[in-house]
C-alpha cells in the first residue's frame, strides 16, 4: 500500500493575553482533511493521558473549550483565512 503523508502545523504566538493561530497545510489539502489531521493529534493526546479517568477529564476539557469559543461571538472575529493552496472543492 502507499504511503500517503498529510503534514499540517500550528504555530501559536501570545501577544497582549491573546493567542495567535497560523495553521498551514500542503498544498492541495482541503478544510475537511486538515480537520482530520487536527482532531486526530487531539484524540492522540487525550489517549496519552494515562488513565481513563484523565481522558475523560482531557475530553471535557476540549469540549468545554470549543463550547466557550463558539459561544463568544468575538473569538473569531478577527480570523483571516488563507486558501490559496488550499483544495477549494468543500468550500
Amino acid at each position: 500500500m502507499e504511503e500517503n503523508k498529510l503534514i499540517v502545523a500550528v504555530e501559536v504566538t501570545l501577544k497582549d493575553n491573546k493567542f495567535f493561530y497560523d495553521i498551514s497545510a500542503q498544498k492541495g489539502m482541503n478544510m475537511d482533511e486538515i480537520l482530520s489531521v487536527l482532531c486526530g493529534g487531539v484524540a492522540l493526546s487525550i489517549r496519552g493521558k494515562e488513565t481513563p479517568k484523565l481522558q475523560a477529564e482531557a475530553l471535557r476539557g476540549v469540549i468545554s473549550y470549543l463550547e466557550s469559543e463558539f459561544i463568544n461571538v468575538e473569538s473569531f472575529s478577527d480570523v483571516h483565512l488563507k486558501k490559496d493552496n488550499l483544495d477549494k472543492s468543500n468550500f
